[in-house]
């Protein structure tokens, strides 16, 4: 039995193979990496949900494995509340870049703790090859921006976003403590059962 992470992130691979191999350990678990001539289309649509199925669909079709897909990112309402990782999939801009973890520091600089506010927010879809899309997930990490960067960026907002009830921002924390609080792993937990159905029925 397999599942596919349709992703070539190590980072985020590295997150969601230690959740899942956790949660499913008769389950071989893969990535992209592995595929090196299957590669999802950019999806454009303004929802985590939406793209996240999108690319599970398509990977789970072109390797013909059960496939998960993640779409993550982060909102910052004081900012204006637009997700800040689909902004250039959105407005079409050529040449718009991404807005970095500097960038959002410069624009909340001098700005009060109670307005820098802030979530990361996940959306995961899990399909197979035969059914397309089985189920849709998402879940929210909710704690504000630092005034500055710590810790090495394992992913782009993780050396400024801090969870509430931490002090440390999440670049500064054990794999093991973010794997156990991340918006991913909740996401997955709400996976559980369509995993557990799925791979039932595959024995």
């Amino acid at each position: 039995m397999e599942l596919l992470i349709a992703s070539r992130n190590t980072f985020k691979i590295g997150e969601l193979r230690r959740i899942l191999e956790e949660m499913l350990p008769n389950v071989r678990i893969r990535s992209l990496l592995e595929f090196p001539n299957v590669f999802p289309p950019t999806f454009e649509h303004q929802s985590f949900e939406q793209n996240a199925a999108d690319k599970a669909i398509f990977s789970a079709q072109m390797t013909n494995i059960p496939c998960i897909s993640d779409e993550s990112g982060l909102i910052v309402p004081y900012l204006g509340g637009y997700p800040a990782s689909m902004k250039a999939k959105v407005f079409q801009t050529p040449g718009l870049k991404l807005p970095n973890s500097k960038k959002i520091l410069e624009d909340l600089q001098g700005v009060e703790e109670m307005n820098r506010s802030a979530f990361l927010e996940c959306a995961i879809a899990f399909a197979c090859p035969e059914k397309g899309a089985i189920k849709i997930t998402s879940s929210r990490l909710e704690g504000y921006i630092a005034t500055s960067e710590s810790g090495p960026a394992s992913f782009e907002f993780a050396s400024i976003f801090v969870k509430n009830e931490y002090s440390k921002t999440l670049a500064s924390l054990p794999y093991s403590v973010v794997d156990r609080i991340s918006h991913r792993r909740k996401a997955c937990e709400k996976l559980r059962s369509a995993f557990c159905a799925y791979f039932a029925r595959t024995v």
